[in-house]
């Protein structure tokens, strides 16, 4: 066997190794992480008032990347990840969640889709809102928030946890001084008749998923970056170490624990939907299964890639 030939060798070995332990490998065995869902209903049946009647989305923006990147394993096929804010209709104005995020923002990260009216909708959704929620304060989720042009009037809207604020202050946006002081949070509680926060650490350390149970008794769990797709919770398998060790750092181990926990929380409640955070893929043709809508004002005109 000549040099050139070892050398092949030698280079296919290493990068296929490469491949396996960046995009394929699902990181160390830990245990499921419990979550309570009787615990989770009691806290939203403890607020008094009217729970939440529906759900809404908007896609914001949108870019083709390989699936395994946000769930190793998968393989290099292109799947469609998208920033997608949500709406939680109550009779007080409602409750966003993940607010999208801006123009500039979505292009230096990559998303090739923008839609500027989608934007501007939920901006509108903050205007008009009772709350506005996060399920952690990296860019895509509270840029649209910072961003808002009417910022002083929605800034005490916002619920946010003591740990996001050192996330939040990180992103060097001129209106996170203008926050009003954060709040410390129980594992599992309540904030609005129906809708419940979770303390989930793992994608950050101050990651939470939020309950919503709506008054016709169907139940979500918006699973936040902890399950970017779908594929995470069914699987179940993580972000891979490409993007977790090396470009947006997170506790695996946690996060595979809290996937897991979703999982087996998800067969013992068949009726339960986890919905994933960026899955474009899930939300377009399964989201009127499981009663989340396009919002109404954005269904002519959707984003295209």
């Amino acid at each position: 066997m000549g040099k050139i030939s070892k050398f092949m060798i030698v280079l296919l070995a290493v990068l296929g190794f490469a491949y396996y332990w960046l995009l394929v490998n699902a990181g160390p065995q830990v245990p499921a992480r419990r979550i309570d869902l009787g615990a989770l209903r009691k806290a939203a049946d403890g607020m008094k008032g009217d729970k939440p009647t529906a759900i809404t989305f908007a896609t914001v923006a949108m870019r083709d990347v390989p699936g395994a990147a946000l769930a190793a394993g998968t393989g290099l096929r292109q799947i469609t990840s998208a920033i997608t804010a949500w709406r939680i209709e109550t009779p007080e104005g409602g409750i966003v969640i993940d607010p999208g995020i801006s123009e500039v923002d979505a292009r230096s990260m990559g998303f090739e889709a923008y839609s500027p009216r989608a934007q501007q909708l939920v901006n509108v959704w903050m205007d008009r809102a009772a709350m506005i929620l996060f399920t952690h304060a990296h860019i895509d989720h509270v840029g649209g928030f910072l961003d808002h042009p009417r910022f002083k009037s929605i800034e005490g809207k916002a619920v946010v946890s003591e740990g996001m604020m050192g996330n939040i202050n990180a992103l060097w946006r001129e209106n996170a001084r203008l926050l009003h002081a954060p709040r410390k949070f129980a594992a599992i509680e309540a904030v609005a008749p129906g809708v419940v926060l979770i303390q989930t650490p793992g994608h950050t350390p101050a990651s939470e998923m939020i309950y919503v149970r709506l008054a016709s008794g169907r139940e979500y769990i918006f699973a936040g970056d902890t399950a970017s797709l779908a594929a995470n919770v069914e699987i179940p398998t993580p972000r891979s170490r490409l993007l977790a060790d090396w470009l947006v750092p997170e506790d695996r181990s946690s996060v595979m624990g809290w996937l897991k926990g979703l999982k087996a929380l998800k067969k013992e409640h068949e009726g339960l939907v986890i919905v994933p955070s960026h899955d474009a893929e899930w939300v377009m043709p399964k989201g009127p299964e499981y009663g989340i809508t396009l919002a109404p004002e954005l269904r002519k005109a959707r984003t295209t890639k």
